[in-house]
């Protein structure tokens, strides 16, 4: 099943920025790449060619990708972000219950904006689907590979 792709205001802003490199300076650097390879005559037998053929076909559907996530993607506003209940744009501090009882950050964003080194993670994963609409004071429970962890919701901010 296919989701709508969400994205919050600083995703899409990213992917624009990334969006407007492929378009001009990776565009340009891989047409250079073309052009010199052309330059070296038979085509046929040019494996130049053929690899910057491959960069220029891979460029164009990076593009393309991009552009297509960009028109089709629901953009959460900051105005959008509840602090009442936990949902996509919310930074929402968590406490682990239990033996170490260690807080941390986390960030509910899209899949295409997840990166959980940044502490943002997906709405779709399992501790993102366990928070969604969860409030402050919630304990939410969480099935792991290494069993199920629970973690109270501490702070719910934009």
């Amino acid at each position: 099943m296919e989701h709508e792709p969400v994205l919050t205001s600083e995703g899409r802003q990213a992917l624009e920025e990334k969006l407007q490199y492929l378009e001009t300076t990776r565009r340009r650097e891989v047409s250079l790449q073309m052009k010199n390879a052309i330059d070296h005559g038979d085509l046929s037998e040019n494996a130049e060619y053929d690899e910057a053929r491959n960069a220029y076909l891979q460029l164009e559907k990076q593009i393309n990708e991009t552009a297509g996530l960009i028109a089709r993607a629901r953009v959460v506003k900051d105005s959008d972000i509840n602090i009442e209940s936990v949902g996509i744009g919310s930074l929402v501090q968590v406490e682990e219950i239990g033996d170490s009882s260690k807080k941390q950050m986390l960030r509910l964003v899209g899949p295409t904006e997840s990166n959980p080194q940044d502490g943002k993670i997906s709405h779709l994963c399992p501790i993102g689907m366990a928070l969604m609409n969860s409030r402050l004071g919630d304990v939410v429970s969480v099935n792991t590979p290494g069993g199920v962890r629970k973690y109270k919701v501490i702070t719910i901010t934009k």
